[in-house]
């Protein structure tokens, strides 16, 4: 009796499965917003679940659609609200200054804006 996971219908599965697992990996990269990026990492936990079990580990499917589909999703969305809350001053309603949030006026009173020491023709006072 032959394998029933052998042959060529069974390497066109696990090619498929590959694929599927590139596509995946490629779009979590190529995700700019971390929010949405957590959701296409859940999905890709996901691929690499059914690209556990195709390779016959069925075990180790199991993990990795448990931790890389729920849990590592999970702690980053937690970990971006955190930070966000952080930003925002937490529950002490403070806004959080930064220096690169920094909004005072460096220029010597003039409405034109510019460098310091500039007049109004952008030419130094001296």
């Amino acid at each position: 009796m032959s394998d029933p996971f052998s042959g060529a219908l069974a390497d066109a599965l696990v090619l498929t499965a590959l694929a599927l697992t590139v596509l995946m990996a490629t779009a979590v990269v190529l995700t700019r917003n971390p929010a949405r990026q957590a959701i296409v990492l859940s999905g890709y936990g996901m691929v690499l679940g059914v690209l556990f079990l195709v390779l016959q580990a069925p075990d180790v499917a199991m993990s990795q659609i448990g931790v890389g589909t729920v849990v590592v999703p999970l702690i980053v969305v937690l970990a971006l609200h955190a930070t966000r809350r952080y930003r925002k001053g937490g529950d002490t309603g403070e806004d959080d200054h930064r220096p690169d949030d920094d909004t005072t006026d460096t220029t010597d009173g003039d409405s034109k804006g510019g460098r310091a020491g500039q007049g109004a023709t952008g030419q130094d006072a001296s």
